[in-house]
């Protein structure tokens, strides 16, 4: 091999070795790929959720992305409890109630003279024509209030009663039920009392209609 001929193939080599360098060099210049972290989401439950960067990482920001709807909670209401509610009204004088007064007073209140000798709150509901609401019996024996034997006698009290659940909405069925008991109390001039015959009071109110809320 002549002098030519070496000069030819270091020559070579020498570019050979110039371009990996320069390939090298500019690789190290180039910005590295920036890492993404995709964080977790999760919902009101803990339930781990779609990330939006997981499932949108195409978008092109021209629109935002679709967010996920929480779930639903089925709201389920709890049944009324089969039970009897009752309330008293109780004289305020040694004299008791006068008879003479409660059938009126009574009627005032859209209250029927009827079955089993006692007056009900009557209504028309979608199962049944003058469905009782609530009745009113007197608060001794034998509990009947006939208005003709209430003439010029006196007793000490009535007992107003509802059944749940009510043949109508239980909650507005309540409200009548306590509103009628405080209006007939008022205008008999006597004391509402609550089931263990103490003053029926603003958190007895409360919670009976709770109780059916």
């Amino acid at each position: 091999m002549n002098i030519v001929s070496i000069l030819i193939t270091l020559a070579g080599i020498i570019a050979i070795l110039a371009l990996y360098v320069i390939s090298k060099l500019s690789q190290q210049k180039q910005p590295k790929d920036k890492v993404i972290i995709i964080p977790k989401i999760h919902d009101d439950e803990g339930h781990l959720m779609s990330s939006v960067l997981g499932d949108f990482s195409a978008a092109d920001g021209s629109t935002p992305p679709p967010i996920a709807k929480p779930k639903e909670k089925k709201l389920v209401k709890k049944p009324v409890e089969e039970r009897q509610i009752v309330l008293f009204i109780a004289t305020l004088s040694d004299t008791g109630l006068d008879g003479n007064k409660i059938p009126s007073v009574l009627e005032k209140h859209n209250l029927q003279f009827g079955d089993m000798d006692i007056y009900h709150y009557l209504m028309n509901t979608e199962q049944e024509k003058d469905a009782s609401i609530f009745r009113i019996a007197n608060g001794v024996k034998p509990w009947t209030l006939i208005p003709n034997e209430l003439a010029n006698r006196t007793t000490p009290g009535l007992s107003i009663i509802m059944q749940l659940p009510s043949p109508t909405n239980d909650y507005a069925a309540m409200e009548l039920f306590i509103s009628h008991a405080e209006g007939i109390a008022i205008d008999l001039d006597a004391q509402l009392k609550n089931a263990k015959q103490e003053n029926f009071s603003d958190v007895d109110k409360e919670e009976l209609l709770a109780s059916v809320s």
